[in-house]
C-alpha cells in the first residue's frame, strides 16, 4: 500500500491510501479541530494461493493515525466488497473504533447466505457491525457532520459518506475514463444504479468524489482517489445514455465479466466486518467455496 499526499482544506484532511493489489483506495477523514477520524474502506492483504492473511495496509493507516496524534471514532465501509478484504475489524481492535456500514447490508446477507450454505455460521450483521445507517444519518466526528446516503444499484446496502464538499461514493462511479460499478451481483439492479449516481451529479460540480477503485489506463498511469462532479459529464459510460440505455448496456457488459478474483472470501470475510472465521481446534480457519458445474 502507498500513501498519498494529504488534502486539507478549513475543517478536515483527507489522507488517502492505495493498494496496487486489488487497485482500492482507502481513506482517513480527520476533522481538523479535534483530530477524530474515521477511516473509511480499508483493506486486509489476502493471498488466495496460500490463504495468508496480513496486514501491511492497515498497519500503514495505523501509523499514520498515531504520527499525527489522532484519535479514530470509526470505521465506514460504504458498501459490502467483492474485490478485497475489509480490515475493519483489526482496525476496531487496535483503536476501539465502530464500525458503520449500511442498512441494506442485511438484504445482502439474506441474498448471500444459500450461496454459502454456512448454516449458524453465517454471520449476524447486526452483531458484526456496531451500526447499521440508515439514508440521513448523521454522523458526528468530532465537529465534523458526516451524512451518509443510501446509493443502492452495485449492491443492495451501498452508501456514501458525505462531508462537506467532499463525497465517499464506494464502487458506484469510477474515473470518467473507467465507467461505472457492474450491476450482476445478488441484489444488484442497474436502475437502482442509474439513479444513485445521477443523485450523486446532483451535487455542485465542484464537489470531490473520492473513488474505492482506481484502475490505472495507459495514458493516465497513475492511480487518481478523487474527481469532480463535473468532470463526470464525460464518463464514458453515462455520456449520452439515459436510464433504459444504461440498463441496457450495463446488462450486456455486466454479462460479459468474469467474477472477481477475491470474490467468496471477501463477501464471507466483510458480511463479518472483516472478522475472521473461528479457529478450530487446531487453531485452523476455514472459508468457503462453492463448486460450480457445467
Amino acid at each position: 500500500m502507498s500513501g498519498f499526499a494529504p488534502i486539507i482544506d478549513t475543517h478536515q484532511r483527507i489522507d488517502p491510501f492505495y493498494d496496487s493489489e486489488t487497485c482500492s483506495w482507502s481513506y482517513i477523514l480527520t476533522d481538523l479541530a479535534t483530530k477524530a477520524c474515521a477511516v473509511i474502506d480499508p483493506v486486509l492483504n489476502f493471498d488466495p494461493a496460500s490463504g495468508q492473511v496480513s496486514y501491511e495496509c492497515a498497519d500503514m493507516i495505523l501509523a499514520r493515525i498515531e504520527a499525527e496524534g489522532l484519535s479514530c471514532h470509526w470505521v465506514l465501509e460504504t458498501h459490502v466488497h467483492a474485490d478485497h478484504l475489509s480490515s475493519g475489524d483489526y482496525l476496531r481492535g487496535k483503536t476501539g473504533a465502530k464500525i458503520g456500514i449500511g442498512a441494506g447490508v442485511q438484504r445482502v446477507t439474506e441474498l448471500f447466505e444459500p450461496v454459502f450454505n454456512l448454516g449458524k455460521d453465517h454471520p449476524d450483521v447486526a452483531a458484526c457491525f456496531d451500526l447499521l445507517f440508515e439514508h440521513g444519518d448523521c454522523i458526528e466526528l468530532g465537529q465534523l457532520q458526516v451524512k451518509v446516503r443510501s446509493t443502492p444499484g452495485h449492491t443492495p446496502g451501498c452508501v456514501a459518506y458525505s462531508v462537506n464538499n467532499a463525497v465517499f461514493i464506494g464502487d458506484t462511479l469510477f474515473m470518467p475514463d473507467y465507467g461505472t460499478a457492474r450491476a450482476d451481483f445478488p441484489g444488484a439492479d442497474a436502475g437502482q444504479l442509474f439513479d444513485s449516481i445521477m443523485g450523486l451529479l446532483s451535487a455542485d460540480p465542484s464537489t470531490r468524489l473520492y473513488l474505492c477503485h482506481d484502475y490505472p489506463l495507459p495514458d493516465r498511469p497513475t492511480p487518481q482517489c478523487s474527481v469532480s462532479v463535473g468532470a463526470q459529464d464525460g464518463n464514458v459510460q453515462l455520456k449520452g445514455r439515459d436510464r433504459a440505455q444504461f440498463v441496457e448496456f450495463r446488462h450486456h457488459r455486466d454479462s460479459q465479466l468474469s467474477s472477481p478474483r477475491l470474490l467468496y472470501p471477501a463477501i464471507q470475510i466483510n458480511l463479518a466486518a472483516g472478522r475472521l472465521p473461528a479457529p478450530d481446534h487446531r487453531a485452523q480457519r476455514y472459508l468457503k467455496l462453492p463448486i460450480i458445474v457445467t
